[in-house]
C-alpha cells in the first residue's frame, strides 16, 4: 500500500445547544497533511519519510546538483 501523505485524526466532541441546552456528541474527523518542511524548497512525509520538492528546479538542484543562476 502506498502512502497518500495525509493523516486522519478523530475527536469525540460534545456540543451543547445554546437555546435548549441539549447535548449532542459525535466523532469529528479531520484529514490533514502529514508533511513538514525540512529546508528551502523541500518537504518530507512524516509517515513514509519520502522527500518531495516544491518545484522541478529544486529537485534538479538537490538531486543532480544543477544550479540555475538568477533565480
Amino acid at each position: 500500500m502506498s502512502c497518500n501523505h495525509k493523516r486522519r485524526t478523530e475527536e469525540w466532541v460534545t456540543d451543547v445547544d445554546d437555546l435548549y441546552g441539549h447535548k449532542t456528541s459525535y466523532w469529528k474527523y479531520k484529514t490533514e497533511s502529514a508533511c513538514v518542511d525540512i529546508d528551502l524548497h523541500r518537504y518530507k512525509c512524516t509517515q513514509c519519510d519520502k522527500v518531495m520538492y516544491y518545484s522541478g528546479r529544486a529537485r534538479d538542484y538537490y538531486e543532480k546538483g544543477i544550479r540555475t543562476e538568477g533565480i
